[in-house]
Order: structure tokens, then sequence, then C-alpha cells
């Protein structure tokens, strides 16, 4: 049930390869020591309150998410190592790494679901935790979780060209599906839930006519239903009160002091941990941890009732824009190349 498969050699190397997360893993306590003040959004109009439905308190979650992205890319705007990227490069890397993280806590959660609650598991377990992370945020249905869900899209889409990059075997045994796979999984999802509105998403990944038209009859309607369905009886009531989660935000060493920085400023556990009490009524108390790990990884841990989520991860993906999303990354150097014989055995999150 590994995030990310990966091997130490991989890691060792793309940690030796310098700051990839940019905005959050070069912020040094000199130039963050500070959380940055957020911006108060101007009122809306009365038209504009008459007209809108009343937020949910997901969706003030997510939005709370969104502005602290939009904060942090500014604070940090003139460090030495990232002043050259423009404010909107900043922010869509922040938002690549910081959805991604979102969405891989939220796969946990899953697993967590699955065997806290004794839910049926009916096929991959890892495919029902990309499940319940993508219905998750449909149902939370404001613009920045469709936005988590692209970044975790384009999230696999580029794992795939690293991995083909660098030829890396298929390993069509792991428990997880190939990377494109989890792609357009979440694209089919995204867009048969709203096919009006999401058909730039189906155009810009050439999913095709055919699978749009099951995406929308069938895929979306019956994932979404049975994930409600299972889901029922476990739905917290208005007047019940909510499970304990436990977030701990753990130190980030040496490099990773930034990514420790970073996390606990836009507050990505305390948001998911927020987002899954009030949702779902947990049996027991659990916690949700960030950690330096020594692998790029995250893993929810049964008998320990403990999620970890790695800082490494976080970097990882930083990385991974860099290389294919902003002008000025170069390709690591060969050295830095993973095993291509078992770099695909073990963690593609657990």
């Amino acid at each position: 049930m590994d995030y990310r498969q990966t091997t130490y050699r991989a890691l060792v190397g793309r940690l030796a390869s310098g700051w990839a997360f940019a905005a959050l893993v070069i912020c040094s306590a000199s130039v963050c020591a500070q959380t940055p003040q957020q911006a108060a959004p101007p009122p809306p109009s009365a038209s504009q309150q008459a007209a809108a439905p009343p937020r949910t308190p997901a969706q003030d979650e997510m939005r709370e998410f969104r502005l602290r992205i939009r904060d942090y890319a500014k604070f940090v705007a003139q460090h030495p190592r990232i002043k050259n990227l423009s404010e909107e490069q900043r922010e869509k890397l922040i938002e690549f790494v910081a959805g991604n993280m979102l969405f891989v806590l939220l796969h946990e959660l899953g697993h967590a679901a699955m065997h806290e609650m004794g839910l049926p598991i009916l096929g991959r377990e890892e495919d029902q935790a990309d499940n319940f992370a993508i219905i998750n945020l449909l149902k939370i249905g404001n613009k920045v979780s469709h936005r988590v869900l692209v970044e975790a899209a384009k999230g696999w889409f580029l794992s795939d060209r690293r991995d083909r990059r660098d030829g890396e075997p298929q390993a069509y045994f792991d428990e997880h599906g190939l990377d494109q796979q989890r792609a357009y999984n979440i694209v089919c999802l995204v867009y048969g839930s709203d096919p009006a509105n999401m058909t730039d998403l189906a155009d810009e990944t050439k999913l095709p006519k055919d699978r749009r038209d099951s995406c929308v009859t069938s895929d979306y309607p019956s994932i979404s239903s049975s994930w409600m369905s299972v889901l029922a009886p476990h739905r917290r009531a208005p007047d019940q009160p909510k499970t304990k989660i436990e977030v701990i935000y753990g130190e980030g060493k040496g490099d990773l002091e930034g990514f420790a920085r970073g996390m606990r400023t836009i507050d990505t556990l305390n948001i998911v941990a927020d987002l899954m009490s009030d949702a779902l009524a947990w049996p027991q108390p659990f916690v949700i941890e960030s950690q330096t790990c020594g692998e790029i990884n995250a893993h929810w841990v049964p008998s320990t009732r403990r999620l970890t989520v790695c800082y490494e991860l976080a970097q990882d993906f930083g990385m991974l824009y860099r290389e294919f999303e902003l002008a000025s990354a170069k390709a690591p150097a060969k050295q830095h190349r993973r095993n291509s014989k078992s770099s695909r055995v073990g963690s593609r999150f657990e």
C-alpha cells in the first residue's frame, strides 16, 4: 500500500539534486520565521450574497487552503532560490505540490476508512483508496477541490513521463495501477461528474469520445453511489461529537526543514483532519503526521492507527514539477536516475 514506488538509491539521488520544492523547500528560518498574514478577501455584494447558496464547512476549508497557498507564494517571493520565478510560477508550483499532498492524505484515509469501518473491498484496494479521495473531493463541489484533482491527475501524468524518460519498466504485477491509468481514472470521474463544465479537461488529456460517454453513464454514477452507500452508516450526525484526529508536524531534517515549515504554514494536515472528522464518525481516534522518513512515501498503519506522510514525498512532487513544467528546469544527471530494475517495487503510496 505504498504511495510512491522508489528505491533508497533514488531517494539519495533526488535529495542530492537540490531544492526541488521551491517555495516550500527553500523557506529557511531567516526568511520564514513567521507565518504570513492572510489578506482579507473583499466582502461579497448584496446581490452575490442573495444569489449564491451558503458555503458548506468543507468548502470553507478548501477556500482557506487556496488562500494559504496564495499567501505563502507571496511570502517567499524574495528568497534567493526562487526569486527568479514569476509570481504565477511560484504559485503554480506550490499549488501542484500542496494539491498532490492533500490527495495523498485522502488516499491514505481511504485505506483507513476501509480498515477502521470494515468496508467491503470488492477489487484492488489501491483503486478504492484513489476513488475515496476523488469522490470526497468531488462532493465538496467547489473550484478548489476540483483544482486539487486536476493537480493530482497531472502528477500521475508527469510521473509516467519521468518513468518513460528514465527507462523504467512497467510493473504490471504491482498492487497499484499504472500511472497513466490512475491519472485517467481521476479525469474520467471528474468529467463524468460534470461533463458540461469539464470538457476542457477531457480535451487537454485527450480522453476519447467513447470513454467520455462511459465516464458519464457508468463510471462516475456507479462509483459515486457505491461510496455514498457504504459510507452512509458512518456519516456523522450534526449533533454527534467529532472523533479526535491528532495532528503532528514532525521535524524536517536537513533540507527537509523547509518542507516542514511550509506544511505547517499551509496547515494541510489540519485541513484534512477537519474535513474527515466533520464528515465521518470514525470508530476510534487516530493520528495524522508528517515526518522525515528516509524514503519517498506515505502510509496508513492499521495496528497503530497512524497515517504518516513523508516530507520526501513533497520534495519528489516538487522535483517532478520543476523537471517537466518549469522552462528553466534541467533534466537530472544520469547518476540520479532510479534503479529501473527495482524502483517500481515498494511504494507508490501505501
